[in-house]
């Protein structure tokens, strides 16, 4: 296992203490903490159980996942020893989605247990509040009502990584050639305006994701020693995801679409591109994993993240533009 996606012995006692050492499964429920042979001595048999698998090959894991949140406690359920090894022995009859209502069920119970008399008042705002925001991932409800710390970043993570997951596997097959879409032609006297708009788009395409990372996010995120709002952070996050998905849209116009052969070369040029965008922007939830995972980090940080075109492509579009012009006027001169 990573030491970086290990729990930490905080993460551990705190996992412990909210469960009231009892294991989280609804048909065991079992006391992991008693008495040891010494007067001063006591007995443990509960294990923190990671709910999506910290390493690769264990139980549920998610490769696409951050380490940040493979390792925090938005990812832990409090199980007796037996149960941990039940759970990951049969992941198919465990998923993860399972085990994230095991431990929020559990700490319902524990929490009118122990008195708080506005536990089913909480847990009613809970879900009302969670109804707000549409489909998320268990991992993103989790944080969202937690709240731990440094929760608007991980969060942001958590949402992207739900998000763009299916982008990815679009962009992965259409790479590969695994689908195809109608192929529209464009005339000779229409090519010059469709791929001016295809390049204007773009460089829009570039703006927006700038402009959501660098303002938006730091936005929705809130000011120093402020807290940010989860609302927002799931709407921009949501944006970010649908201008992802227009980078492929943007790909597949210039993939299926045939030209003259004047411009193929132009054509050639501009296919790829939003695949190198693409692949750009969905590292922004590692980043965010990265920058969380560094050591002691405290303080007030700014994060800035730059989405670019490859360096000179858009000199070598607007050159490829200009001679297809000239090979166009003289093909209408021959």
């Amino acid at each position: 296992m990573a030491n970086e996606d290990r729990f930490k012995q905080i993460v551990v006692t705190t996992i412990a203490k909210r469960a009231a050492n009892r294991c989280s499964n609804p048909d065991c429920r079992a006391i992991t903490s008693g008495p040891g042979v010494a007067p001063m001595a006591t007995v443990n048999v509960g294990e923190a159980a990671h709910i999506y698998g910290a390493n690769l090959g264990s139980a549920r894991y998610a490769p696409d996942m951050t380490s940040a949140n493979r390792s925090a406690i938005t990812n832990a359920i409090w199980l007796c020893g037996n149960c941990h090894k039940l759970v990951d022995d049969d992941e198919q009859r465990f998923p993860a989605g399972l085990l994230f209502e095991w431990q929020r069920e559990h700490e319902r119970v524990i929490a009118e247990h122990v008195g708080k008399a506005g536990a089913e008042l909480r847990r009613r705002y809970e879900d009302r509040h969670l109804e707000e925001f549409g489909k998320l991932s268990y991992l993103a409800e989790r944080i969202i009502l937690e709240k731990g710390s440094l929760w608007e970043y991980r969060l942001t993570s958590e949402v992207l990584r739900f998000e763009m997951a299916p982008i990815a596997r679009r962009w992965g097959a259409l790479k590969r050639g695994l689908y195809v879409k109608p192929s529209q032609r464009i005339g000779k006297e229409d090519f010059y305006p469709w791929i001016q708009a295809r390049l204007h788009e773009v460089r829009a395409i570039v703006n927006a994701c700038n402009g959501l990372m660098n303002d938006e996010f730091a936005r929705a995120w809130g000011a120093s020693g402020v807290p940010g709002s989860d609302r927002d952070i799931v709407d921009s996050c949501r944006l970010y995801a649908g201008v992802c998905q227009s980078i492929i849209s943007w790909e597949e116009d210039i993939r299926f679409t045939s030209v003259h052969h004047i411009f193929r070369n132009l054509q050639d040029h501009f296919t790829g591109v939003a695949g190198v965008l693409l692949e750009e922007a969905l590292k922004v939830p590692e980043f965010l994993s990265d920058t969380l995972s560094q050591e002691g980090l405290t303080g007030t940080h700014t994060l800035s993240l730059t989405l670019s075109l490859p360096d000179g492509w858009g000199d070598e579009a607007e050159r490829l533009m200009e001679k297809s012009v000239a090979d166009f006027a003289a093909d209408l001169e021959g």
